[in-house]
């Protein structure tokens, strides 16, 4: 670790600890004449299941920089998508590009951005709904319906516990369970208004609980639909090309068979519909000029059966899961369509389409220990078997005569010559991918002294996948139809991968008291490789490499919990170092494909602090910061010079400033009613998209802040509320992908949503 964080971290850790030692000891030294405070005014104490054993933990006492959000901190700002987490969480920030189509980023583990084509792109930032992995790289579901009981961001690598995908970080959506002796619900209205090219939006959430017989089974039923206004318009007709409808349901059941025993199945779908929040930077704000409907669908079930068994010194867990989920992205494509085939030509509509379905079994067999004593232990098996299904085609209107004039090819036909899909197609393509993985993982944890816990843990894993391709048409064969050889060749690969080793975590913790923790750590994490889409060398000039392989790094990470002034103040305090080697880094060439290559090392350390005031008994204020300096620590060389970057060159899409503060105040009125003012404020520092400057998609996306309010008044079992986000429309521009032809308008600008200030009404019964 370099000296300049070392000395930052041990600074900002024994400020914390020569604070907690000067306040706390007179608060403890009075409590013996004074009756013990209200609760009211102290900060909540949160238990989290982080560590994954058989008992929750108060999340002061686990060794980890971890961010636990309460779902109704984010809900009172008609707020509760993945994008919103990622502004309450230090080091934790999102690209999204449409519904579903997003990639999150931690501490600084970024190098490339959203690519909605690639299959063999692997996450880096694990996302679980319960004990249920949903990752999936460029397009993480934005699930609306979960009725959380909150979210847990685990920062660092979690390869140990959570596995390959895990290699930055895990975010974990813990999920309310069924009661099985009560009757209640709610019901949820929200109607807001969007600035600028925006229009109305709405949602109606509605939850069930009923035991169907008491004590012993429970359901719980949930259901969402919305529709968002869009905010971008096209030009050439003037409607809104990224309005989104979403309809969710979940349906939860947990039987107790027995005092020993507990089953939780769970059945989640989801449907939503939209376009994309692209915008060119030629035009006015906020606005594009496409000649196809751009649109980006996603339609997903989760089905989970979880088994929860105590024996006489244990706990066995197991958990089933399936996922199934279908997308679909179309996206206008004319200007590259006129710039490659057709230069010279007027603009000639072209829908680049991608659609996606994904089926992934996933089963874990998890052993925690429950005697009480020194030593506690987890241990389990990890099965996994996903097939993924790609399937691109690009048609392109008045293909076929256009190219026959074009190039003096009568009669030509892109489906007889070039073997594309049909007729007036371009670009026809199919990616299957089946992939099987198996893991085995135990952790320990022995305590001495009855302060010092030290903790072991590894997970050894092996993965196999089989990969198979073909591309055709005029852009996907090698070499295309010509007049002299009328049958263009295909492009195929067909090809095997496989992958094993550990994954080791070591950490010590040492509680100096019930609210202060040292604590150090060090892990390893691992991605693993894949497959290149073929990059056509008559079009691009260059021999791209058929695969890549394997990335790993290792994280070493000081850290201090602490709460003090009588549990009326905390300060937690994580410094990190990470090293990653044989980077899997994107290429993206002016001809519109790309491809990933291993180079290079990349060095992230960073320094992130979280602090919780209680001002008074209902009046609280938050503060959390991360500084993340994450740069390639040596070259990064490629075939292509303008894409390679000499050491000390920024990770691409990392802010190296990220803070947040949040303000909270209930009034309580007569009949125990409650008006409530809420408020955070975020800020995000600049970032960019590409390694070197000199990068075809090299851009800025500049440093923005975000301002939300909320006003409430509780009455009884009715909620009234009135909210704002965006306040200050300093969040505009979250994504860009630079004009690689020089035709469209500018750069493409992936855009927030501006100004929105709505009103919600809830009911509970």
């Amino acid at each position: 670790m370099s000296k300049k964080l070392m000395g930052l971290g041990t600074l900002a850790m024994v400020s914390a600890s020569a604070i907690v030692s000067a306040q706390v000891a007179p608060a403890a030294a009075n409590s013996a004449a004074a009756p013990a405070a209200d609760t009211g005014d102290k900060i909540e104490r949160i238990e989290v299941t982080a560590s994954r054993s058989a008992r929750a933990e108060e999340i002061q006492q686990v060794p980890m920089a971890l961010t636990a959000i309460k779902p109704e901190s984010l809900s009172k700002f008609g707020l509760g998508g993945l994008a919103d987490i990622a502004r309450v969480a230090p080091s934790l920030d999102m690209q999204e590009q449409g519904p579903g189509v997003n990639n999150i980023t931690m501490r600084g583990l970024v190098v490339r951005g959203i690519t909605p084509s690639e299959v063999a792109d692997a996450s880096l930032v694990a996302v679980y709904v319960d004990d249920m992995p949903v990752t999936l790289k460029s397009g993480n579901p934005d699930l609306k319906v979960l009725d959380l009981e909150r979210i847990e961001v685990l920062r660092g690598p979690q390869g140990t516990l959570y596995g390959a995908g895990a290699m930055a970080g895990t975010i974990r959506q813990i999920t309310q369970k069924p009661d099985l002796d009560s009757v209640f619900g709610s019901f949820e209205a929200v109607g807001s208004q969007t600035s600028g090219n925006g229009g109305g939006n709405g949602n109606v959430r509605a939850m069930v609980n009923v035991p169907v017989k008491e004590g012993v089974l429970g359901l719980r039923v949930t259901g969402y639909t919305g529709e968002d206004s869009g905010y971008i318009k096209n030009a050439l007709d003037g409607k809104r090309t990224n309005d989104t409808t979403t309809h969710q349901g979940r349906v939860a059941m947990r039987l107790q068979a027995s005092p020993d025993l507990t089953v939780d199945a769970s059945i989640t779908a989801s449907s939503m519909k939209g376009g994309l929040n692209g915008a060119f930077t030629g035009l006015a704000p906020f606005t594009t000029r496409a000649l196809t409907e751009q649109k980006s669908n996603d339609d997903l079930q989760l089905y989970n059966l979880a088994v929860n068994y105590r024996m006489a010194k244990a706990e066995l867990v197991s958990s089933t899961s399936y996922v199934h989920r279908k997308t679909l992205y179309v996206k206008s494509d004319e200007y590259n369509t006129t710039a490659f085939i057709f230069p010279g030509q007027n603009l000639v509509q072209a829908d680049y389409t991608i659609a996606n379905r994904l089926q992934d079994f996933a089963q874990e067999f998890r052993l925690n220990s429950t005697e009480p004593g020194p030593l506690k232990w987890t241990g389990g098996l990890f099965l996994e078997s996903g097939k993924r299904h790609f399937w691109e085609d690009e048609p392109t209107h008045g293909m076929d005569a256009l190219y026959a004039a074009t190039y003096d090819f009568p009669g030509y036909s892109s489906k007889a010559n070039d073997l594309a899909f049909n007729n007036d197609d371009q670009f026809s393509g199919t990616q299957d991918s089946h992939a099987r993985q198996a893991a085995l993982f135990a952790e320990a944890t022995y305590t001495v002294w009855d302060k010092l816990d030290l903790t072991a843990g590894v997970r050894l894993f092996t993965q196999k996948e089989d990969f198979d391709l073909r591309f055709t048409g005029y852009y996907g064969n090698t070499p295309a139809a010509t007049v002299d050889t009328p049958v263009g060749t295909p492009n195929v690969v067909h090809s095997k991968s496989s992958a094993r080793g550990g994954n080791p975590r070591f950490a010590a913790a040492f509680h100096l008291d019930p609210e202060h923790l040292l604590y150090a750590q060090a892990g390893k994490g691992f991605r693993y490789g894949g497959n290149n889409q073929p990059v056509p060398q008559v079009l691009c000039g260059i021999q791209a490499p058929a695969s890549f392989g394997p990335d790993q790094l290792w994280s070493y990470e000081l850290g201090s919990k602490n709460t003090f002034l009588n549990q009326r103040v905390s300060l937690n305090v994580a410094a990190f170092l990470i090293d990653w080697e044989k980077v899997q880094v994107a290429n993206y060439l002016p001809c519109s494909y790309y491809y990933t290559q291993n180079a290079g090392k990349i060095r992230s350390q960073g320094l992130e602090i979280e602090s919780m005031v209680k001002l008074a008994r209902r009046m609280s204020l938050g503060f959390n910061a991360a500084y993340t300096d994450a740069k390639a620590k040596s070259d990064i060389v490629t075939p292509l010079a303008a894409q390679s970057a000499p050491a000390g060159t920024r990770t691409p899409y990392a802010p190296r400033l990220t803070a947040n503060v949040s303000f909270n105040y209930a009034l309580p009125l007569a009949d125990n009613d409650e008006v409530g003012f809420s408020a955070t404020y975020s800020y995000r520092g600049n970032s960019y998209t590409d390694f070197a400057p000199t990068g075809s998609n090299y851009a800025e996306i500049p440093s923005s802040t975000m301002l939300n309010a909320a006003l409430s008044y509780k009455s009884g079992k009715y909620e009234f509320g009135l909210f704002g986000t965006n306040l200050n429309n300093g969040t505009k521009i979250v994504d860009i992908t630079r004009d690689p032809n020089g035709l469209q308008p500018g750069d493409t600008t992936f855009m927030a949503r501006p100004r929105t200030v709505g009103v919600r009404v809830k009911a509970r019964f």
